[in-house]
Protein backbone atom coordinates (compact mmCIF):
# COMPACT_ATOMS: atom_id res chain seq x y z
CA UNK A 1 0.00 0.00 0.00
CA UNK A 2 1.33 3.44 -0.94
CA UNK A 3 2.38 5.56 1.99
CA UNK A 4 2.99 9.29 2.44
CA UNK A 5 5.96 8.57 4.70
CA UNK A 6 9.28 9.99 3.53
CA UNK A 7 11.42 6.93 4.29
CA UNK A 8 14.76 8.62 3.74
CA UNK A 9 13.90 11.47 6.11
CA UNK A 10 12.42 9.09 8.68
CA UNK A 11 15.53 6.90 8.73
CA UNK A 12 17.74 10.00 8.97
CA UNK A 13 15.73 11.25 11.96
CA UNK A 14 16.00 7.88 13.67
CA UNK A 15 19.76 7.72 13.10
CA UNK A 16 20.14 11.25 14.54
CA UNK A 17 18.20 10.26 17.63
CA UNK A 18 19.96 6.92 18.09
CA UNK A 19 23.33 8.69 18.18
CA UNK A 20 22.23 10.88 21.10
CA UNK A 21 23.08 9.23 24.43
CA UNK A 22 20.03 9.50 26.68
CA UNK A 23 20.23 7.31 29.78
CA UNK A 24 17.41 7.81 32.26
CA UNK A 25 17.27 11.33 33.72
CA UNK A 26 19.84 12.49 31.13
CA UNK A 27 17.57 13.07 28.14
CA UNK A 28 18.63 16.67 27.41
CA UNK A 29 20.09 15.92 23.97
CA UNK A 30 16.88 14.26 22.82
CA UNK A 31 14.75 17.01 24.38
CA UNK A 32 16.73 19.66 22.49
CA UNK A 33 16.36 17.69 19.25
CA UNK A 34 12.57 17.38 19.63
CA UNK A 35 12.23 21.06 20.57
CA UNK A 36 14.23 22.17 17.53
CA UNK A 37 12.10 20.02 15.23
CA UNK A 38 8.89 21.35 16.76
CA UNK A 39 10.03 24.96 16.44
CA UNK A 40 10.99 24.40 12.79
CA UNK A 41 7.53 22.93 12.12
CA UNK A 42 5.77 25.74 13.94
CA UNK A 43 3.98 23.55 16.48
CA UNK A 44 3.59 24.23 20.19
CA UNK A 45 6.17 22.44 22.31
CA UNK A 46 6.16 22.69 26.11
CA UNK A 47 8.71 21.30 28.56
CA UNK A 48 7.35 20.14 31.91
CA UNK A 49 9.95 19.75 34.69
CA UNK A 50 10.26 16.27 36.18
CA UNK A 51 12.92 15.81 38.82
CA UNK A 52 16.15 16.86 37.08
CA UNK A 53 14.78 16.28 33.57
CA UNK A 54 11.67 17.15 31.57
CA UNK A 55 8.65 15.63 29.89
CA UNK A 56 7.96 17.16 26.48
CA UNK A 57 4.48 17.81 25.09
CA UNK A 58 3.76 18.86 21.51
CA UNK A 59 0.27 20.15 20.73
CA UNK A 60 -1.24 20.28 17.24
CA UNK A 61 -4.68 21.91 17.25
CA UNK A 62 -7.32 20.64 14.84
CA UNK A 63 -10.92 20.00 13.88
CA UNK A 64 -13.33 19.52 16.81
CA UNK A 65 -15.22 16.83 14.88
CA UNK A 66 -12.36 14.44 15.67
CA UNK A 67 -11.68 12.72 18.98
CA UNK A 68 -8.67 14.41 20.67
CA UNK A 69 -5.88 11.84 21.00
CA UNK A 70 -2.50 11.55 22.68
CA UNK A 71 0.50 9.69 21.27
CA UNK A 72 3.20 8.83 23.78
CA UNK A 73 6.67 7.28 23.95
CA UNK A 74 9.73 7.68 26.17
CA UNK A 75 13.05 9.42 25.51
CA UNK A 76 15.42 7.52 27.81
CA UNK A 77 17.22 4.28 27.03
CA UNK A 78 18.99 1.60 29.01
CA UNK A 79 22.79 1.41 28.89
CA UNK A 80 25.30 1.03 27.27
CA UNK A 81 24.22 4.00 25.17
CA UNK A 82 27.37 6.08 24.70
CA UNK A 83 28.82 6.45 21.19
CA UNK A 84 26.11 4.43 19.46
CA UNK A 85 27.08 3.69 15.86
CA UNK A 86 23.96 2.72 13.88
CA UNK A 87 24.53 0.35 10.96
CA UNK A 88 22.12 -0.11 8.04
CA UNK A 89 22.15 -3.44 6.22
CA UNK A 90 19.47 -5.45 4.44
CA UNK A 91 16.78 -2.89 5.33
CA UNK A 92 17.59 -3.31 9.03
CA UNK A 93 19.16 -0.85 11.47
CA UNK A 94 21.29 -2.15 14.33
CA UNK A 95 24.26 -1.03 16.42
CA UNK A 96 27.87 -2.06 15.88
CA UNK A 97 27.44 -4.58 18.70
CA UNK A 98 29.16 -2.53 21.39
CA UNK A 99 26.02 -0.73 22.55
CA UNK A 100 22.26 -0.90 22.42
CA UNK A 101 20.59 0.76 19.42
CA UNK A 102 17.95 2.76 21.27
CA UNK A 103 15.00 1.76 19.09
CA UNK A 104 13.37 1.39 22.50
CA UNK A 105 11.87 3.95 22.22
CA UNK A 106 13.45 6.21 19.60
CA UNK A 107 11.74 4.37 16.76
CA UNK A 108 8.51 5.88 18.12
CA UNK A 109 10.04 9.36 18.56
CA UNK A 110 11.21 9.35 14.93
CA UNK A 111 7.81 8.15 13.72
CA UNK A 112 5.96 10.82 15.71
CA UNK A 113 8.15 13.59 14.32
CA UNK A 114 7.66 12.23 10.79
CA UNK A 115 3.89 12.15 11.28
CA UNK A 116 3.87 15.81 12.36
CA UNK A 117 5.92 16.74 9.29
CA UNK A 118 3.46 14.88 7.04
CA UNK A 119 0.45 16.58 8.63
CA UNK A 120 2.02 19.92 7.77
CA UNK A 121 3.35 19.01 4.31
CA UNK A 122 0.12 17.53 3.02
CA UNK A 123 -2.34 19.67 5.02
CA UNK A 124 -4.02 16.47 6.20
CA UNK A 125 -7.32 16.82 8.09
CA UNK A 126 -7.03 16.01 11.77
CA UNK A 127 -8.36 16.72 15.21
CA UNK A 128 -6.58 17.96 18.32
CA UNK A 129 -3.42 15.86 18.68
CA UNK A 130 -0.87 15.74 21.47
CA UNK A 131 2.51 14.01 21.48
CA UNK A 132 4.02 13.26 24.88
CA UNK A 133 7.68 12.29 25.21
CA UNK A 134 8.40 11.08 28.74
CA UNK A 135 11.66 10.88 30.67
CA UNK A 136 12.98 8.15 33.00
CA UNK A 137 10.61 5.42 31.85
CA UNK A 138 13.22 2.68 32.00
CA UNK A 139 13.92 3.12 35.72
CA UNK A 140 10.36 3.15 37.04
CA UNK A 141 8.00 5.04 34.71
CA UNK A 142 8.92 8.21 36.58
CA UNK A 143 8.26 10.59 33.71
CA UNK A 144 4.67 9.43 33.29
CA UNK A 145 4.19 9.31 37.07
CA UNK A 146 5.40 12.90 37.33
CA UNK A 147 3.26 14.27 34.48
CA UNK A 148 -0.02 16.07 35.18
CA UNK A 149 -2.50 14.61 32.71
CA UNK A 150 -4.94 17.44 33.41
CA UNK A 151 -2.93 19.63 31.00
CA UNK A 152 -3.84 17.44 28.03
CA UNK A 153 -7.07 17.54 26.07
CA UNK A 154 -6.88 14.01 24.70
CA UNK A 155 -9.58 11.44 25.34
CA UNK A 156 -7.44 8.40 24.49
CA UNK A 157 -3.71 7.65 24.66
CA UNK A 158 -1.83 5.51 22.15
CA UNK A 159 1.51 4.52 23.66
CA UNK A 160 4.12 3.10 21.28
CA UNK A 161 6.43 1.08 23.52
CA UNK A 162 6.03 -2.59 22.71
CA UNK A 163 8.40 -4.82 20.76
CA UNK A 164 7.82 -6.97 17.70
CA UNK A 165 6.27 -6.22 14.32
CA UNK A 166 3.76 -3.40 14.02
CA UNK A 167 0.22 -4.67 14.57
CA UNK A 168 0.38 -5.81 18.19
CA UNK A 169 -2.08 -4.12 20.57
CA UNK A 170 -1.44 -4.63 24.29
CA UNK A 171 -4.87 -4.56 25.97
CA UNK A 172 -3.81 -5.77 29.43
CA UNK A 173 -0.73 -5.52 31.65
CA UNK A 174 0.02 -6.48 35.26
CA UNK A 175 0.06 -4.85 38.67
CA UNK A 176 3.62 -4.62 39.93
CA UNK A 177 4.83 -4.55 43.54
CA UNK A 178 8.50 -4.19 44.47
CA UNK A 179 9.70 -5.36 47.89
CA UNK A 180 12.85 -5.15 50.01
CA UNK A 181 13.60 -7.50 52.89
CA UNK A 182 16.21 -6.38 55.43
CA UNK A 183 17.59 -8.89 57.95
CA UNK A 184 19.68 -7.97 61.01
CA UNK A 185 21.37 -10.86 62.77
CA UNK A 186 24.31 -10.78 65.16
CA UNK A 187 27.99 -10.46 64.29
CA UNK A 188 30.59 -12.84 65.71
CA UNK A 189 34.04 -14.09 64.79
CA UNK A 190 33.47 -16.86 62.26
CA UNK A 191 36.52 -18.86 63.33
CA UNK A 192 36.53 -18.48 67.12
CA UNK A 193 32.88 -18.23 68.20
CA UNK A 194 30.47 -18.62 65.27
CA UNK A 195 27.83 -20.11 67.59
CA UNK A 196 27.45 -16.68 69.23
CA UNK A 197 26.41 -15.11 65.94
CA UNK A 198 23.20 -15.04 63.91
CA UNK A 199 23.98 -15.09 60.22
CA UNK A 200 21.74 -12.65 58.40
CA UNK A 201 22.83 -14.25 55.13
CA UNK A 202 21.68 -17.71 56.25
CA UNK A 203 18.35 -16.32 57.46
CA UNK A 204 17.78 -14.43 54.23
CA UNK A 205 18.78 -17.49 52.19
CA UNK A 206 16.17 -19.58 53.99
CA UNK A 207 13.57 -16.90 53.34
CA UNK A 208 14.41 -16.73 49.63
CA UNK A 209 14.12 -20.50 49.23
CA UNK A 210 10.81 -20.58 51.15
CA UNK A 211 8.87 -17.76 49.45
CA UNK A 212 7.05 -18.22 46.11
CA UNK A 213 9.34 -17.98 43.10
CA UNK A 214 9.08 -17.82 39.31
CA UNK A 215 5.76 -18.29 37.53
CA UNK A 216 3.05 -19.01 40.08
CA UNK A 217 0.21 -19.18 37.54
CA UNK A 218 -0.60 -17.84 34.08
CA UNK A 219 -0.96 -14.31 35.44
CA UNK A 220 1.43 -14.12 38.40
CA UNK A 221 5.21 -14.11 38.89
CA UNK A 222 7.77 -13.51 41.66
CA UNK A 223 11.47 -12.84 41.28
CA UNK A 224 14.32 -12.02 43.67
CA UNK A 225 16.65 -9.86 41.61
CA UNK A 226 19.23 -8.40 44.01
CA UNK A 227 20.90 -9.89 47.11
CA UNK A 228 23.42 -8.09 49.32
CA UNK A 229 25.05 -8.92 52.63
CA UNK A 230 28.12 -9.50 54.74
CA UNK A 231 31.44 -7.71 55.18
CA UNK A 232 34.10 -10.45 55.36
CA UNK A 233 34.44 -14.22 55.44
CA UNK A 234 35.69 -14.17 59.02
CA UNK A 235 32.58 -12.36 60.31
CA UNK A 236 29.19 -13.98 60.82
CA UNK A 237 27.13 -11.64 58.67
CA UNK A 238 25.13 -9.18 60.76
CA UNK A 239 23.12 -7.68 57.89
CA UNK A 240 21.67 -8.89 54.59
CA UNK A 241 18.98 -7.67 52.23
CA UNK A 242 17.27 -8.58 49.00
CA UNK A 243 15.10 -6.80 46.48
CA UNK A 244 12.30 -8.64 44.75
CA UNK A 245 9.14 -8.09 42.77
CA UNK A 246 5.77 -9.72 42.25
CA UNK A 247 3.42 -9.13 39.32
CA UNK A 248 -0.09 -10.23 38.49
CA UNK A 249 -2.90 -9.23 36.18
CA UNK A 250 -5.19 -9.41 39.23
CA UNK A 251 -4.79 -6.85 42.01
CA UNK A 252 -6.15 -9.19 44.70
CA UNK A 253 -3.68 -11.86 43.63
CA UNK A 254 -0.59 -9.64 43.70
CA UNK A 255 -1.57 -8.33 47.15
CA UNK A 256 -2.14 -11.90 48.37
CA UNK A 257 1.33 -12.96 47.19
CA UNK A 258 2.87 -9.91 48.88
CA UNK A 259 1.22 -10.86 52.18
CA UNK A 260 2.37 -14.48 51.82
CA UNK A 261 5.97 -13.34 51.31
CA UNK A 262 5.75 -11.07 54.36
CA UNK A 263 4.29 -13.83 56.56
CA UNK A 264 6.86 -16.41 55.50
CA UNK A 265 9.79 -14.03 55.95
CA UNK A 266 8.68 -12.96 59.43
CA UNK A 267 8.17 -16.53 60.64
CA UNK A 268 11.67 -17.54 59.51
CA UNK A 269 13.31 -14.44 60.99
CA UNK A 270 11.56 -15.02 64.30
CA UNK A 271 12.68 -18.67 64.33
CA UNK A 272 16.32 -17.57 64.10
CA UNK A 273 15.89 -14.64 66.51
CA UNK A 274 16.84 -12.19 63.75
CA UNK A 275 15.29 -8.77 63.25
CA UNK A 276 13.43 -8.10 60.02
CA UNK A 277 12.13 -5.07 58.14
CA UNK A 278 10.08 -5.30 54.95
CA UNK A 279 9.28 -2.46 52.58
CA UNK A 280 6.86 -2.72 49.66
CA UNK A 281 5.65 -0.35 46.96
CA UNK A 282 2.96 -0.68 44.31
CA UNK A 283 5.09 0.57 41.42
CA UNK A 284 2.19 0.67 39.03
CA UNK A 285 -1.40 -0.51 38.68
CA UNK A 286 -2.40 -3.05 36.07
CA UNK A 287 -5.00 -2.46 33.39
CA UNK A 288 -7.34 -4.44 31.15
CA UNK A 289 -9.33 -2.97 28.27
CA UNK A 290 -12.11 -4.90 26.55
CA UNK A 291 -11.49 -5.76 22.92
CA UNK A 292 -14.57 -3.87 21.70
CA UNK A 293 -13.64 -0.63 23.46
CA UNK A 294 -13.52 2.37 21.06
CA UNK A 295 -9.77 2.86 21.58
CA UNK A 296 -9.09 -0.74 20.50
CA UNK A 297 -11.44 -0.43 17.54
CA UNK A 298 -9.72 2.78 16.40
CA UNK A 299 -6.31 1.09 16.49
CA UNK A 300 -7.59 -2.07 14.75
CA UNK A 301 -9.32 -0.09 11.99
CA UNK A 302 -6.26 2.14 11.57
CA UNK A 303 -4.04 -0.93 11.14
CA UNK A 304 -6.45 -2.53 8.68
CA UNK A 305 -6.52 0.61 6.55
CA UNK A 306 -2.73 0.46 6.06
CA UNK A 307 -2.82 -3.24 5.27
CA UNK A 308 -1.65 -4.66 8.61
CA UNK A 309 -3.53 -7.26 10.65
CA UNK A 310 -4.02 -6.39 14.31
CA UNK A 311 -3.23 -8.85 17.09
CA UNK A 312 -4.50 -8.30 20.63
CA UNK A 313 -2.04 -9.32 23.33
CA UNK A 314 -1.50 -9.36 27.09
CA UNK A 315 1.86 -8.20 28.44
CA UNK A 316 3.80 -9.36 31.46
CA UNK A 317 5.59 -6.00 31.64
CA UNK A 318 4.61 -2.47 32.53
CA UNK A 319 4.84 0.77 30.59
CA UNK A 320 3.60 4.36 30.71
CA UNK A 321 0.31 2.84 29.53
CA UNK A 322 -0.25 1.51 33.06
CA UNK A 323 0.16 4.99 34.51
CA UNK A 324 -2.26 6.65 32.10
CA UNK A 325 -4.94 4.05 32.74
CA UNK A 326 -4.46 4.34 36.50
CA UNK A 327 -5.10 8.08 36.18
CA UNK A 328 -8.33 7.65 34.26
CA UNK A 329 -7.18 8.00 30.65
CA UNK A 330 -7.88 4.97 28.49
CA UNK A 331 -4.60 3.89 26.91
CA UNK A 332 -3.25 0.97 24.91
CA UNK A 333 0.32 -0.01 24.13
CA UNK A 334 1.28 -0.54 20.50
CA UNK A 335 4.40 -1.98 18.90
CA UNK A 336 7.05 0.49 17.76
CA UNK A 337 8.89 -2.22 15.79
CA UNK A 338 11.86 -2.61 18.12
CA UNK A 339 13.41 -6.08 18.49
CA UNK A 340 15.80 -7.71 21.01
CA UNK A 341 15.59 -4.61 23.18
CA UNK A 342 17.91 -4.00 26.16
CA UNK A 343 20.67 -5.94 24.40
CA UNK A 344 23.56 -5.09 22.10
CA UNK A 345 21.75 -7.11 19.40
CA UNK A 346 18.82 -4.68 19.33
CA UNK A 347 17.52 -3.76 15.89
CA UNK A 348 14.58 -2.30 13.98
CA UNK A 349 13.42 -2.96 10.43
CA UNK A 350 13.13 0.13 8.24
CA UNK A 351 9.73 -1.12 7.10
CA UNK A 352 8.55 -1.15 10.72
CA UNK A 353 9.68 2.48 11.15
CA UNK A 354 7.57 3.33 8.10
CA UNK A 355 4.67 1.28 9.45
CA UNK A 356 4.71 3.09 12.80
CA UNK A 357 4.61 6.52 11.15
CA UNK A 358 1.85 5.31 8.79
CA UNK A 359 -0.11 3.92 11.76
CA UNK A 360 0.11 7.21 13.65
CA UNK A 361 -1.37 9.03 10.64
CA UNK A 362 -4.03 6.36 10.24
CA UNK A 363 -5.07 6.58 13.90
CA UNK A 364 -5.36 10.35 13.55
CA UNK A 365 -7.67 9.89 10.57
CA UNK A 366 -9.79 7.19 12.25
CA UNK A 367 -10.24 9.05 15.56
CA UNK A 368 -13.61 10.48 14.66
CA UNK A 369 -16.76 10.86 16.79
Amino acid sequence: MKTLVNQERLVSTFIDLAKIASPSWEEKGVIDYIKQKADALGVECVLYPCNNSYNVLIRVTGDESYIPVLFSCHMDTVTPCENIQPVIKDNKIFSDGKTILGADDKSAIAAFLEAIELLKEHALPHGHIEFLFTCAEEVGLFGAKGFDLSVVKAQYAFVFDSDGPVGKIIVAAPYHISMKIFIKGKAAHAGMEPEKGISAIRVLSEIITAIPHGRLDSETTVNVGIVKGGRATNIVAEEAECTLETRSKQKARVLSVKREIERTAKVIARKHKAKIKIESTMDYEGYAIRENHPIVLIASQALKSIGINSALAVSGGGSDTNIFNAHGMKAINLSSGMRQVHTTKEYVLIQDLVNVASLVLSIIQHAKH
